[in-house]
């Protein structure tokens, strides 16, 4: 192959890998895929990347090496660290004067360089660094953002050589374009965290509304990465083919956070209900109970020169009705008065109405009594009946609705969120966590197939937070095992996905 050939397949080389960095948006696989690269570019051995911050430290980012990953017992995982940065080290050298050092043999460094070569990596890991190469990452503004540094290239032998020159000028070229990448994918990310952290603090704000559901979405969002991860981990059964994507977990943390944020347009009477009634609404009645209490026992009588009352009392000031009351049958007229009264606290308290205090409730409500003005005035109205009435929780037919309507308006909000193709899917995950698989749930009643798993995911651990939150007003928390089996139930009676409940139930994965 001639010299000009040579040159055009490493130019075209070049150009691939610049493609290749500039489609890879996630920050810390880019630096990954630039030392990768730039290593295959080279024939290096091994390579470094380091981060210059704004603080202007050095962040040892990325370390490759293949004869250390190939040995049976291969160095454990790296860990970025910062380092000081200064003209002693050679990385710092190029990351302050912005020139490239290419050097034959670390360990015989001229006198007249201001850097030396650390061999502590050498000596951690019984290996020799031989040749390096490093060059300063340099964005369109010449800005320094980093340092590429590359050791040990090897010939066609495998003997170990140093960077020929010829390479420099395509290497300085390579870190250009991986600045570049880094540069645009530090700015995605910036502006992702932005995003997510407007939606964190709206969607906690939003919950916040509501001591009953404050770090509700939280929790939620973090029990659904939990399963995600859980799946991603299955080897074997029916999730050992299901594999998350980095996106597809965005995905699912986003519509986890966003899943309730419809709840903005409920009325905070009714995320904040504790009892079937209003403390103003239960108020009225006690005092409308003493004033039935004392028409019953003729207490009005000083009213009798109301002509208004013309009729309802006698001569005497007494009422004529209850004239001839003997005290043993105004005391049991007190107490039954008083016992109604009890009967309709209780309901108002109740999580539960049983037939026995329906049946009460029903015959309270059927009575009637005269005011002062001689209307006829039910013991309960129809509105206080109606909420008196519920038989489980402490919602009406309608306020219940009003809450369903939360999925509707979280779908409305959401769409209009521009995501991006890879997010896509998010408003339709949010809006659907209230789907059963048997059709029952809400808001479209979709069935089976119909619900991805991200949905299914979405709605099993709903329903655990509600369960097992310290906090709701319609019922005490449960205790998670507790919660666990009612989550089994619902599986088995076909409503919800059985191996997702297996999976985070087994598994203990609400113990994150």
């Amino acid at each position: 192959m001639s010299q000009d050939t040579a040159l055009q397949e490493q130019i075209k080389k070049l150009n691939q890998i610049g493609i290749a960095l500039s489609s890879e948006t996630n920050l810390e696989d880019l630096l990954e895929l630039i030392v990768l690269e730039a290593r295959g570019f080279t024939g290096a051995d091994g390579g470094s990347l380091y981060i210059l911050d704004e603080d202007e430290t050095l962040y040892f980012n990325v370390s490759q090496n293949d004869t250390l990953s190939r040995r049976p017992d291969p160095p454990p995982g790296f860990k970025p660290y910062p380092l000081t940065l200064s003209r002693e080290s050679i990385a710092g050298y190029v990351a302050i004067t912005g020139e490239i050092v290419n050097i034959e043999d670390v360990y015989n460094l001229p006198d007249t360089v201001p850097y030396r070569f650390n061999p502590d990596f050498d000596m951690r890991n019984d290996y020799v660094t031989r040749s390096m190469l490093v060059v300063p990452m340099k964005d369109r503004e010449q800005e320094i953002l980093g340092v590429l540094q590359l050791i040990n290239p090897t010939d066609e032998t495998g003997k170990i050589c140093p960077f020929p020159k010829s390479v420099e000028h395509l290497i300085m070229s390579l870190a250009s374009q991986a600045a570049v990448a880094i540069r645009n994918a530090t700015l995605i990310a910036d502006i992702k965290a932005l995003f997510e952290a407007l939606i964190r603090y709206s969607v906690t704000a939003i919950d916040a509304r509501s001591p009953h559901t404050a770090g509700h979405s939280r929790r939620v969002a973090a029990y659904s990465k939990a399963i995600a991860l859980a799946i991603n981990e299955q080897s074997t059964g029916r999730f050992s083919d299901v594999t998350f994507s980095r996106d597809q977990l965005e995905e699912l943390s986003y519509a986890a956070w966003l899943h309730d944020i419809g709840k903005i347009g409920v009325p905070e009477r009714i995320l904040d209900k504790n009892n079937r009634l209003s403390d103003e609404a239960m108020e009225s009645i006690v005092n409308r109970f003493e004033l039935i209490k004392a028409f019953r026992l003729g207490l009005l009588g000083a009213s009798a020169k109301d002509p208004s009352t013309a009729g309802a009392f006698g001569q005497d000031g007494t009422d004529d009705r209850f004239a001839e009351r003997t005290g043993e049958e105004a005391e049991t007229t007190a107490e039954q008065i008083d016992e109604e009264l009890t009967l309709i606290q209780k309901a108002n308290r109740s999580n539960f109405l049983s037939d026995e205090d329906f049946a009460g409730l029903q015959g309270i409500a059927s009575k009637t009594y005269k005011n002062l003005a001689g209307d006829t005035i039910p013991y309960l109205s129809d509105k206080e009946m109606e909420y008196l009435s519920v038989r489980k929780g402490n919602l009406t037919a309608e306020e219940y609705r009003r809450i369903q309507q939360h999925v509707e308006l979280t779908y409305n909000i959401v769409e209009n969120i521009p995501f991006t193709k890879s997010l896509q899917n998010i408003p339709f995950f949010s809006a659907s966590h209230h789907e059963l698989l048997d059709g029952s749930g809400y808001p479209k009643g979709l069935k089976g197939e119909e619900i991805p798993l991200q949905s299914r995911i979405l709605a099993i651990v709903d329903i655990f937070d509600a369960l097992t939150a310290a906090d709701r007003p319609y019922r005490r928390a449960m205790a998670r095992e507790k919660a666990g089996e009612v989550l089994k139930a619902e599986a088995e009676a076909g409503r919800l996905d059985a191996d997702i409940v297996t999976l985070f139930v087994d598994s203990k994965l609400y113990e994150i």
